[in-house]
């Protein structure tokens, strides 16, 4: 494949993104329902698809010390700037919060539970009339505008049925056409100029590792980080990402570099990386590439499962693109990297999502330790064999089983899944 579509590819889907990416998205198609019509806010409507109904439902806005898709609505409407995408929350202001508070009966948020994908539908009426806006597939794909029913804005949907990309965008279908020699033989030749770009997701992560080290969220990083040892990369690796995730659940008014859709995932794909980079004192070239083949091993599975589902994308399918990273990191070539993908297959796959919170830290941290264990097996030559559960005789097959899991395989325990959360939350 054309090298340069894969760099395209990378590129789009990494995407900077303030606090959680559903309550993000939430607040963006607010802020440009809004943006739209102007005025008075009488009141808003939201529509989403469970998925990141869910992943919103106990997640701290940005910025503040709020939570929920109601607050991430209201405030996307009050003090939103939909011209920063993902970001449209980060010039909210106190008073933004305060005038949030008084307006929660003004907000109302509908389950799509018969829509397939991401979407987000947000309706905002004003002194002015209704504004209204329409995001599909991704956290930040805008594909309507309307003020007062004139369209202002469309495009196709990409997850409409008669439309022949189906589920997947042309780009995303090129990766998962990929064998995973093809993506090795990327990783290793691509000139290094080209890829340098994504040195950038290790920059903007780092810093919500630095601020979550102040023990925000339930802490873990910080805990982690006490009892590891200068040489040890490992714990330095938990401790990397996951005060990066305790920041980032906790409100940090910082950005994550997301990728496909989740800052979670941006942060599982990137940071452990960088710690073997630091401790063993490594070149900024084998750091992008390894996160170049984190990145699509990531993006390749989540093809398969879905943007949103009901187990937990961020140990799953990050933290197995991580452990191909960090076996490539540690002198794996392409016989290690299959295995690795094979003993991740065979560990965590399943575990389950319950939205964007506090315990995203815990599972990430169970991702990356399965993900130093997959990746140090597959060195020593101990590998889960073919046949075995879900894992394939082909790896490109067992990373679909993977996602497999996800969708269709846990459509039921994700609904049941939010029916206890709601019920938890009363």
């Amino acid at each position: 494949m054309d090298e340069n579509i894969i760099i395209n590819i990378l590129k789009k889907e990494m995407v900077p993104g303030f606090g959680v990416t559903e309550p993000a998205s939430i607040a963006l198609s607010t802020a440009k329902a809004y943006e739209a019509i102007g005025g008075e806010i009488k009141n808003i409507e939201v529509i989403t698809d469970p998925g990141l109904f869910k992943n919103a439902f106990s997640c701290t806005v940005p910025g503040t010390k709020e939570f929920g898709n109601e607050m991430a609505a209201l405030l996307g409407a009050i003090g939103g700037d939909a011209s920063f995408g993902l970001e449209s929350l980060r010039k909210i202001k106190e008073k933004d919060v305060k005038k949030a508070k008084t307006m929660v009966d003004k907000i109302n948020i509908e389950l799509k539970s018969e829509t397939e994908g991401l979407y987000v539908e947000a309706i905002v009426t004003t002194n002015n009339g209704v504004g209204r806006t329409i995001i599909r597939y991704k956290h930040d794909n805008i594909i309507l505008v309307e003020k007062n029913d004139k369209v202002l804005y469309q495009k196709e949907d990409p997850l409409n049925r008669n439309n022949e990309l189906s589920r997947k965008t042309v780009n995303s279908k090129k990766i998962t056409g990929m064998k995973l020699d093809e993506i090795m033989h990327f990783v290793n030749t691509v000139n290094y100029k080209k890829i340098e770009f994504l040195l950038e997701s290790i920059k903007m992560n780092k810093k919500l590792s630095e601020k979550g080290l102040e023990g925000l969220g339930i802490g873990l990083g910080k805990l982690i980080l006490e009892s590891c040892d200068e040489n040890n990369y490992e714990l330095y690796a938990e401790s990397l990402t996951c005060s990066a995730i305790d920041a980032r659940v906790s409100g940090a008014a910082l950005p994550a570099m997301t990728i496909t859709g989740s800052g979670n995932h941006g942060i599982i794909t990137t940071l452990p990386l960088l710690a073997i980079k630091e401790k063993k004192n490594l070149n900024n070239e084998i750091l992008a590439r390894s996160i170049a083949l984190s990145y699509i091993i990531n993006i390749y599975i989540k093809e398969y499962s879905g943007k949103l589902s009901a187990f937990c994308g961020c140990a799953v399918a990050a933290g197995t693109g991580a452990s191909a990273g960090i076996c490539y990191l540690l002198g794996g070539g392409l016989k290690e990297i299959e295995n690795t993908i094979k003993n991740m297959a065979s560990n965590i796959t399943g575990m389950i999502c319950t939205g964007g919170n506090s315990a995203c830290s815990l599972k990430a941290n169970t991702g990356v330790k399965a993900a130093f264990l997959s990746a140090k097996m597959a060195i020593k030559n101990i590998v889960i064999p073919n046949k075995c559960g879900i894992v394939s005789d082909s790896i490109e097959t067992t990373m679909k089983n993977i996602g497999r899991i996800a969708y269709p395989g846990m459509i039921e325990t994700d609904k049941e899944i939010l029916n206890i959360m709601i019920e938890c939350s009363k």
